[in-house]
């Protein structure tokens, strides 16, 4: 069984959770940008939640299937077609031989995942498949999709059980503010009091020069208290640097270490929230304590969980799983 990609679309990579553990080497973690998608899908088609995937940025793929397998697409509200007939994402799906899966685009949303009922028959790197194509590391000799290649499919999984019960709700609606959650810091003390309420007083506006590594943020100048360095420290996903021109909020493909002060890192539950952001969207960053952002996580755990349990078992599992919901 494969997969063979007619058309690449802008960027399109196999990922998986990240390459971690190799930070102290300079090589960046990489992996996928929205992880709630990625969640939603693998559970979707009976994968383990950070099983690879294909990230879709931008444009998505065409894709052609050489046999039967589970798949579906999830994340931001891409437009879907299979055989030319529009498909929904967040939905199970099954291929036939000559199927033809085409992903285009979402007017509002920047990323999408696909995932399928099997595994890909690559070897990890540096034991992970995240592809980080600056860098050139990953499967496919590290690069992005390109027309031609051929993606093999082992371990094919023939059944699922509830096929009709397996979909997600679509991600809710861009509001014309996206308010991201954050928890303030490390560097609170590189920034004067004036510096700080500018920050989280104000909106800013994506750059149209934002990538993986980072989305570049227009808006007010940011008043530090002894310039925009500092001694260099390691970085983590959903940082946000003060640069001497722009804030920066380092994404999946972000550098291992940084010389610019972080006002404030985005919690772990808004990440997928912040992937999902274009050129020219709106964001301001709200700032919380620890207990919220744990309290964020775990809900959101606890709802993959239900689904699990509904995607699984019976009738009454599926009641029970609907009370945990409502709780």
């Amino acid at each position: 069984m494969h997969i063979t990609v007619r058309k690449p679309g802008a960027l399109t990579t196999i990922q998986d959770q990240g390459r971690y553990g190799r930070q102290g080497q300079g090589i960046p973690s990489s992996g996928v940008l929205d992880p709630l998608a990625m969640r939603i899908a693998n559970l979707i088609v009976g994968n383990d939640e950070n099983h690879p995937v294909i990230e879709c940025i931008g444009i998505g793929p065409e894709l052609e299937f050489s046999g039967s397998v589970y798949f579906t697409v999830c994340g931001g509200s891409f437009r879907v077609f299979l055989n030319d007939e529009e498909i929904t994402v967040n939905r199970l799906y099954r291929s036939r031989a000559g199927d033809v899966l085409k992903v285009t685009y979402a007017p509002h949303y920047n990323t999408c995942v696909i995932a399928f009922g099997a595994d890909f028959d690559l070897a990890p790197v540096m034991g992970s498949l995240s592809t980080d194509v600056r860098s050139g590391i990953g499967p496919m000799q590290g690069k992005k999709l390109q027309a031609g290649d051929r993606l093999e499919l082992i371990n094919v999984r023939n059944r699922l059980k509830n096929e009709n019960e397996r979909s997600f709700p679509l991600y809710a609606e861009k509001e014309e503010i996206t308010r991201l959650r954050v928890i303030s810091g490390p560097n609170d003390d590189a920034f004067t009091g004036n510096g700080l309420g500018t920050f989280f007083g104000s909106l800013y506006t994506v750059s149209e020069k934002s990538d993986k590594m980072g989305l570049r943020l227009k808006g007010p100048h940011v008043e530090t208290s002894a310039g925009n360095d500092i001694l260099s420290a390691g970085i983590v996903t959903g940082a946000i640097q003060i640069t001497p021109k722009q804030p920066i909020l380092m994404l999946k493909d972000h550098a291992t270490t940084g010389g610019y002060p972080i006002i404030a890192v985005v919690i772990s539950a808004d990440l997928s929230r912040a992937a999902q952001l274009k050129a020219f969207d709106k964001v301001q960053f709200v700032p919380v304590n620890m207990e919220t952002a744990e309290k964020a996580m775990q809900e959101m755990n606890e709802y993959m969980d239900a689904k699990k349990t509904v995607f699984a078992g019976s009738a009454l599992m599926k009641l029970l799983a609907e009370k945990r919901r409502r709780k």
